[in-house]
């Protein structure tokens, strides 16, 4: 290969070597997000979520309600990751389902620092859907409990 010919294939091959090692930093910064994303989102599921649950689902337990709390998510691909609480209320077994009486009102991660709060309420459309985001360092006891509340009040009390 002639001196001018090769001097080209160094500029272009080093012109990519270079966008291929910003493309590699990139890719290895924004996976070290997520990692830290979910790292903090489980972090607040164990410290934060699951504990004002379980008050709540001992506060029902005492009144004759059942609850169930759940807990999903891929550990490998880190996705996916949500807590659910399902309540049902009249003394039904929770994995008993029954549309008049049940509600579920889960915490997932969307994101590398958000928090989506949904709920669901069979044969009530109106009143299912997202109820919204948060950063995990938003999330606090009382936040938890306010919006399971804020549900549990929608979902039964008579219209």
């Amino acid at each position: 290969m002639n001196a001018e010919d090769k001097a080209r294939l160094d500029a272009i091959m080093s012109s990519f070597e270079q966008k291929l090692a910003k493309s590699k930093d990139a890719r290895s910064q924004r996976q070290s997000e997520e990692d830290a994303g979910y790292a903090e989102f489980k972090r607040v599921q164990r410290d934060v979520i699951r504990p004002a649950m379980e008050d709540m689902a001992n506060e029902l337990k005492a009144r004759g309600h059942e609850s169930q709390i759940s807990e999903v998510g891929d550990e490998r691909s880190q996705r996916d990751v949500r807590i659910t609480m399902t309540f049902t209320i009249g003394g039904a077994s929770a994995t008993a389902f029954s549309p008049e009486n049940t509600v579920s009102v889960s915490f997932s991660r969307t994101g590398s620092t958000t928090v989506t709060i949904q709920a669901t309420t069979p044969n009530r459309s109106g009143l299912a859907g997202q109820r919204g985001n948060y950063a995990a360092s938003d999330i606090t006891t009382d936040m938890v409990q306010k919006k399971i509340l804020e549900v549990l009040q929608e979902v039964f009390t008579p219209r």
